[in-house]
């Protein structure tokens, strides 16, 4: 193997030896890393996070991009929320709730992205807002405790010592791996990422691609609010403001092209556990809150020059 093919190998698989490597030393720093308890706190703490870069994974293999993933959790969980607090909504409607309107905000970014090609920052940058300004709308800017025990029963009870939060997630990534992987669907996706033109030359719509995977991201969405809303117990304002860039960050990391055309979901899932895993090492060795925020922001910036990087050298080779 000569060294080319060598460092193609490590651009490609650098997630995971980045989250292999920074485990061995952590552990060498803090005997506590290792810890079950704390290995099941990272996988908490990234559980929200995880499920949005699997909508965010299909929406960049598309060429794409959607900023509205943040306070869409936050759009979605106050409808939800809502309906059960001041109209009495049973608490499963409420979900399903969540879910549609999730979806209904992946609808309009896909049909404004695919069919009225507008570029995806822009149109996700405009839903973003929208969905910022209903959540104050709808909330009045204020917090909503005492939910139903429904809500808080996903992240209090437990399978096997594992919250049912994490058997959901794990869920997610096994079906969203099939379909990235072994559809059809799946292969579209990437057809149409790495090169639009061709894709639509083989008979490929690309338009309902490109509004699926918005569909399915918005889903995602949905899901992730129902889950956030459980695992806090409490409905906020500002919940979900500010997640998407570590959701892209961690999709990016994981080996999905910010340009399309490849990625992985288990790529994702170690992009994801390893910025788990930096969050709760910042924590662990008591780095300062504003330092924190240094220090994701230089992974973001990281992340997008890895994925330069790793495009110029296989254009080049």
């Amino acid at each position: 193997m000569n060294t080319k093919m060598i460092v193609r190998k490590i651009l490609q698989n650098g997630a995971y030896i980045l989250l292999f490597l920074t485990c061995i030393v952590l552990a060498c720093l803090d005997s506590n890393f290792l810890t079950m308890g704390n290995l099941i706190n990272v996988a908490l703490q990234s559980s929200i996070i995880g499920i949005l870069a699997l909508g965010m994974t299909f929406v960049i293999c598309t060429g794409n991009i959607d900023i509205s993933v943040g306070n869409g959790i936050g759009v979605c969980s106050a409808v939800g929320i809502a309906l059960v607090m001041f109209y009495g909504c049973p608490w499963w409607l409420s979900m399903l709730a969540m879910i549609g309107v999730g979806c209904l905000l992946g609808v309009v970014n896909g049909v404004c992205v695919a069919y009225m090609k507008i570029p995806s920052m822009l149109v996700t940058l405009a839903t973003q807002c929208i969905a910022a300004g209903l959540v104050l709308v709808i909330s009045q800017g204020k917090s909503w405790l005492d939910l139903p025990r429904q809500f808080t029963a996903i992240s209090k009870n437990k399978l096997l010592g594992i919250p049912w939060l994490l058997w959901i997630v794990l869920f997610l990534y096994a079906v969203c791996h099939f379909i990235l992987s072994c559809t059809v669907y799946g292969r579209k996706v990437l057809a149409v990422g790495g090169n639009p033109d061709s894709a639509k030359a083989s008979g490929i719509h690309t338009e309902r691609v490109v509004a699926g995977a918005y569909i399915l991201c918005g889903c995602v969405v949905g899901i992730a609010g129902i889950l956030q809303t459980g695992r806090l117990g409490a409905f906020y304002a500002s919940m979900g403001a500010g997640m998407e860039m570590n959701v892209i960050a961690a999709t990016v990391i994981g080996g999905t092209c910010m340009t399309g055309g490849r990625g992985t979901i288990v790529g994702t899932l170690a992009g994801v556990l390893l910025m788990g895993v930096i969050n709760n090492a910042l924590n662990l060795l008591g780095v300062d809150a504003n330092w924190q925020s240094v220090a994701r922001g230089i992974i973001i910036l990281i992340a997008v020059i890895i994925d330069a990087v790793r495009v110029r050298y296989e254009q080049e080779s």
